[in-house]
């Protein structure tokens, strides 16, 4: 097999023994390559007349690559060790950090996941699904001369084509890209098919059942018997997957050893896929957070209790200690009562029923040796409720029927006999009722310990607890949900089908495609996806739209994680950061707000755990594990216990020397790189857990014992992160077996002074930065500032930053785009940035490996002044002369789209008229720059009110789009397309020039956000000797408030930078000291704090005080004074209120809130106060009688002659006299006819003037 590709950071899949492998050949067809058959068919299924989605499984780990890719480092050069001291090992550290990041890549949890999901979780999905049994609906009058007619369904192998769409101008499939989807409003999916077995047969009673001799009493005339493929949907594809085509091209380029940036079929060149398209629209999974499956949980509320969960509601075991239920115990002990398929039940019983044959066994199981007074209440109270419940009950028999019968008297009774639902429901992963009572006396020990003290309830915020649901889990749950559907459905069409009389042919038309197809669209276009236990609930926030402000937010988007809660008022310590968060999770990247700390980032290194098919329990045993069934009650006790993934599956003697043996076997690649060892010596005895489950998080690090293993590189040969891998010298690490390490903070306290001890540290950080997540390890100098100022940089400023966009926008219709004309790079660097690029990156200079599209802004020269009072607070005072020159200066792209329906009439209760693109005078606005086709020509100018995309109905209804009266712009472009729904639309970008202006916002890298204050010229602007006039000018007031000394120290080694210092790292927690920083400054002829003596501008005197001065990064946000300005003269008013609309976009008015009264009151301002809040709102009159008090209506009423006059009348009074005209608003009036119609009357005191 070829190697896998580096370029999109995906791993392969991990081995899967009992589904065969598929991969892709050479020229890209599929093939079927299997160790056991070579009869050309795989677990998925494969046409050789199409390309399909194939996993690259080659029966190794993960992160394993083939032995072509081992050789290519080690057999080329001879090894040579590196010298062992403090700057080449740290070196090595970031030669290795690049490496990670190279191939293993910043997304490859999404990727991974999405790819073990088609290659083998969509199979096993499709497995788990029993036999379909129609049975026909026994309606006589529709029996036919055969009897009645039965069919059965089994789902078979899956197969997936690679995206296509049919073309009708040429008559075939062709290739559907991604940029094919987005032009065109298409979704990016697969085809899926399904081989499915139906078999059709009669049933008779046969002659002898007719007379009673014969016990079967039917036979099976088979009629239908066959295979045939189905469609049955299609699944979206996720770009850059294995499924995808930008991966196959990425492959050939690969081969042909091009640069990977070179082919014009590519996407963007920032953009590393992971996201899917519908409809056009790009969507991304949110990790979800949720609560481990593997592993019993103890908890203490509302009672003690120990819980054994899974995903399927039915298996969910709980162990409880309750009060006793007999009437008569005074005693208030508590007994030990199990729910097992909703029964619940004294845990004796259930003891005795899985074979138990004695009490000292039962109690040897729970091992009670050092039990304390309550714990032998407890077991003695459940043993006398047990002998009352069911007496005699120690007769294996009877306690077995006891609870056969108590479970089939529940509400949903198992259709299957006792042994068969207690191996499936109860603890379905061990096998035996021996090995299930020996789990079961386990979960008892755990409650126990816990009631007496002697155990931690568990902690559910403790990542140890976690698990995180990627795309496979997701798409997974909510398709099943929709096959559920599906089925239902497909067997009443079935049964249709098997009353009729006609022939029976196989019944595709029985099963609707669409109902997955459109259900999985639905689910991606909403957000809302399956509960992942209930049934009836759906999620929110599972599915985002990505945001593409710039790729920094993108990236961020695609690492997210987020916890759902019920309600997020009531969420306990889920807020707060935990311990176990410390490299997997970012401490500051979190939202403000109601979902602060509810949605989360992964760490810059952290990656996601895939599913360990390896078979381990062999494993196991050759490192000195004694299996469950080999084991002797009495030598429970004296033994370890070995969980895998929670189940119990054996016991050791010497954990030390089992868990010695299993990590250097995982070290070795003997077992997968991602399986977690855990000792625990806590407990007693110990226990030894193994967990190889998908959705862990895991983290490099460097083994000390192994640092010796590395070998110089020669030449410019980089090191591989796999060679690295296999050479031991790095491995994963996940949150429960870093208790059992001692790991340093950093390479340089590997080398201890001679004063120290020796800690003994078994491993060591790459960085220390590596702790925080990539938007936070981009800052610098971030250790400095205060915490939240930090979090605002990650989470708001640096996604809101404007600067690279995408590279591809010929080839996309963005609502919105940004573009910075010219972006930079810092000045500075972080490891973080220095790694994550690429040597062969085609942008910055070939020795830099830093990305550029990550860093969204200028270095602009800043003072800390104060200048003519315009920066009070936060506000900046910017040079007019820089903004001219292009400093800031940005291009907004802003789409309108509109679609028209092709497709015939269809019959509808009324008919509706057929729109098309067209042009005629509206009066909604200008069709000056309108072509006949209703679309405007490119260069077209277009202002507030014109018409941009021209639409008319048959009849001369005008449809057309205009702008608002806040939009304007130059057309860029205009594209006219069709999607595959029969629908045609076109979409017109238009393009602005936006210079920075007064009410802009910009912001440091250290969360410092301001406002443009004024625009002055350069020549007032203070400058120094050496003619550097600054381009930004900063209160210095803004630092102290806001605890972010961080900016100053980025300035000092900026200046330090240009006049050459070699300190170029602001590296939070391992940066250079301040000291060395004004060191720097001093050598290069400053002072050493980085002040300066300028001259004023206004006077060319000197003045008297130095200011600081220096070059930072600065960004220039999305919120601008453009969008945000409001006015209004007159305008359009609500219906029911008649006050001014709020929204901007409908041209509504200014909100005058309270705080706003009070400052005019403050001032005095009465008439004003007046003018606004009622002249100008809701002006409006009413009557009042004076004599009742009460509102008086105007009417028409009759008067004496027969004439009928309108005007003012009470009705109370029954009178027309008395009665004044007052204004009021309009808003007050309404009130008063709304409570007058709920029955409450007002009164209003009236005074003549």
């Amino acid at each position: 097999m070829e190697d896998p590709p580096r370029d999109n950071g995906q791993w392969t899949n991990g081995p899967e023994p009992e589904l065969e492998p598929m991969i892709l050949d050479d020229n890209g067809e599929s093939r079927s390559d299997t160790m056991d058959d070579s009869n050309g068919l795989s677990s998925m299924g494969v046409d050789r007349d199409q390309s399909f989605m194939d996993a690259d499984m080659n029966g190794k780990s993960p992160l394993d690559l083939d032995d072509k890719s081992k050789g290519k480092c080690s057999s080329s050069h001879p090894e040579v060790p590196i010298d062992m001291s403090l700057g080449s090992l740290e070196k090595f550290c970031k030669e290795a950090s690049r490496s990670f990041f190279d191939e293993i890549g910043l997304i490859s949890h999404q990727l991974n996941s999405y790819n073990q999901f088609v290659s083998h979780g969509l199979q096993e999905l499709f497995d788990s699904l029993e036999e379909i049994t129609v049975e026909p609906d026994y309606d006589p009058s529709k029996k036919g001369p055969g009897g009645w007619r039965h069919a059965i369904i089994k789902f078979g192998k899956v197969k997936l084509h690679r995206p296509v769409f049919w073309s009708e101008k040429k008559s075939r499939d062709l290739d559907l890209k991604p940029r094919h989807a987005r032009l065109q409003n298409m979704t990016y999916s697969s085809k899926m098919e399904v081989d499915v077995n139906i078999k059709v047969y009669s049933m008779e009673k046969s002659d002898k059942a007719k007379t009673g001799n014969d016990l079967s009493g039917h036979s099976k005339d088979f009629i239908v018997d066959k295979n045939q493929p189905m469609p049955i949907g299609r699944l979206p594809v996720m770009v850059n997957s294995n499924l995808c085509w930008l991966h196959k091209d990425k492959k050939s380029e690969h081969k042909d050893k091009k640069s990977e940036y070179g082919n014009k079929e590519t996407d963007c060149l920032f953009d590393s896929g992971g996201y899917f398209l519908i409809k056009g629209i790009e969507k991304v999974f949110i990790a979800q957070e949720q609560k481990c499956l593997t592993r019993i949980w103890v908890a203490d509320r509302p009672c003690w209790t120990v819980s054994y969960s899974s995903e399927i509601k039915i298996r969910k075991i709980y162990i409880k200690l309750i009060d006793s239920t007999k009437n008569n115990d005074i005693s208030g002990n508590k007994i030990i009562s199990i729910s097992f398929l909703y029964a619940n039940m004294p845990i004796w019983l259930m003891f005795f029923a899985l074979g138990i044959s004695s009490d000292k066994e039962a109690f040897e199981m729970i091992d009670t040796g050092d039990s304390d007074a309550s714990v032998m209440d407890a077991i003695s109270a459940t043993i006398n409720e047990s002998d009352e419940l069911c007496e005699g009950f120690r007769k294996s028999s009877k306690a077995r029927q006891y609870v056969d019968d108590l479970v089939k008297s529940q509400k949903f009774p198992p259709a299957e006999s006792f042994d068969d639902y207690v191996s499936k429901n109860l603890f379905p992963g061990i096998r035996g009722n021996r090995n299930k009572a020996y789990f079961l006396g386990y979960m008892v020990k755990c409650l126990l310990m816990a009631f007496t003290g002697r155990r931690k309830c568990d902690n559910k915020d403790d990542f140890r607890n976690k698990r995180l649901e990627l795309a496979g889990e997701l798409l997974g749950r909510e398709l099943r949900a929709h096959l559920r559907h599906a089925e239902r459905l497909m067997v009443k069409a079935l049964q249709r089908d098997l009353n009729s009389d006609r022939d029976l042919e196989f019944p595709l038309h029985c099963f609707d495609s669409s109902i997955i197809t459109n259900g999985i669209n639905r689910a991606f276009s909403t957000g809302s996806w399956c509960h992942p236990s209930k049934r009836n609930e759906r999620c929110p926030g599972v599915v985002a739209m990505l945001r593409r402000t710039n790729p920094l937010q993108t990236m961020s988007d695609l690492r997210k994680s987020r916890l759902q809660v019920a309600y997020a008022g009531k969420v306990g310590d889920a807020r707060y950061p935990n311990p176990s968060y410390w490299g997997k999770m970012c401490f500051m990247s979190t939202p403000d707000g109601e979902n602060c700390g509810l949605v989360k980032n992964l760490a810059v290194t952290a990656i996601v755990s895939s599913k360990v098919a390896q078979p381990l329990i062999d494993r196991f045993v050759s490192c000195g594990m004694n299996k469950l069934d080999e084991i002797h009650v009495e030598e429970i006790p004296k033994m370890d216990k070995i969980f895998l993934n929670g189940d119990w599956v054996g016991s050791c003697t010497d954990p030390a020397s089992f868990v010695r043996r299993l990590r250097c076997m995982r070290r070795g690649g003997l077992v997968d790189r991602q399986v977690e060892i855990k000792r625990d010596k806590h407990q007693s005895p110990g226990e030894v857990r193994v967990f190889s489950d998908a959705g862990r998080i895991l983290r490099p690090l460097l083994v000390v014992e192994n640092l010796n293993k590395i070998t110089k590189r020669k030449g410019h040969h980089p090191y591989s992160f796999q060679t690295l891998l296999q050479q031991e010298i790095i491995e994963f690490i996940g949150v429960e077996e870093e208790e059992d390490i001692r790991c340093a903070w950093g390479i340089k306290h590997l080398f201890p002074t001679s004063e120290e001890e020796d800690p003994g540290y078994t491993h060591c950080e790459l960085d220390g930065s590596f702790l925080m997540g990539l938007s936070c390890g981009l800052i610098p100098f971030a250790n400095h500032n205060f915490a939240r100022r930090v979090l605002y940089q990650s989470e708001k400023h640096s996604q809101q930053a404007i600067g690279y966009s995408t590279t591809n926008p010929r080839t996309r219709v963005d609502t919105l785009s940004h573009q910075l004309f010219y972006p930079q790079k810092p000045l500075f660097k972080t490891f973080t940035a220095d790694c994550i690029g690429r040597s062969n990156y085609p942008f910055g200079r070939k020795d830099d490996f830093s990305r550029p599209e990550y860093s969204n802004g200028q270095n602009a020269i800043v003072a800390v002044n104060v200048h003519q009072g315009f920066n009070q607070e936060d506000s900046l005072i910017l040079n007019r002369a820089s903004l001219e020159r292009g400093m800031f200066r940005t291009e907004l792209i802003r789409s309108y789209k509109a679609e028209v329906d092709t497709k015939g009439p269809i019959k509808r209760l009324k008919m509706k008229e057929k729109v098309n693109f067209g042009k005629m005078q509206s009066k909604k606005g200008r069709v000056d720059n309108l072509d006949d086709d209703g679309l405007p020509y490119v260069g077209a100018s277009l202002q507030s009110g014109d018409i941009v995309i021209g639409k008319v109905s048959e009849s001369g209804e005008d449809h057309s789009i205009k702008l608002k009266h806040t939009e304007k712009g130059i057309v860029q472009r205009v594209l006219l397309s069709a999607n595959d729904e029969g629908k045609n639309f076109a979409a017109v970008s238009l393009r602005q020039v936006r210079a920075p202006c007064v009410g802009d916002k910009f912001s440091s890298m250290h969360g410092q956000k301001g406002v443009a204050g004024f625009l002055e010229c350069q020549e007032n602007f203070p400058f120094t000797r050496q003619g550097i006039v600054p381009d930004v000018v900063i209160n210095p007031h803004a630092f102290p408030t806001r605890q972010t000394p961080g900016q100053l120290l980025e300035a000092a080694l900026g200046k330090g930078i240009t006049l050459g210092g070699k300190i170029r790292y602001a590296t939070p927690f391992t940066t250079a000291s301040v000291e060395v920083i004004s060191e720097q400054l001093h050598k290069a002829g400053f002072q050493r704090w980085g002040a300066e003596s300028v001259l004023n501008g206004h006077t060319g005197a000197k003045t008297e005080s130095l200011i600081f001065m220096g070059p930072t990064f600065y960004q220039r946000l999305t919120h601008m004074a453009e969008d945000k300005v409001k006015f209004r003269n007159t305008g359009p008013v609500h219906p029911l209120t008649r006050q001014p609309v709020a929204d901007r976009k409908r041209f509504g008015g200014v909100k005058f809130g309270e705080m706003e009264r009070d400052c005019l009151l403050a001032h005095g301002a009465a008439a004003n106060l007046h003018e606004r809040l009622f002249m100008l709102s809701d002006f409006s009159e009413m009557h009042v009688c004076q004599t009742c008090e009460r509102a008086a209506n105007v009417i028409i009423r009759p008067v004496q002659g027969g004439k009928k006059i309108r005007g003012p009348y009470c009705g109370f009074c029954q009178s027309s006299e008395n009665i004044v005209k007052i204004p009021v608003p309009y808003g007050s009036k309404l009130l008063y006819q709304e409570l007058f119609s709920m029955g409450i009357c007002l009164k209003f005191k009236t005074e003549v003037r």
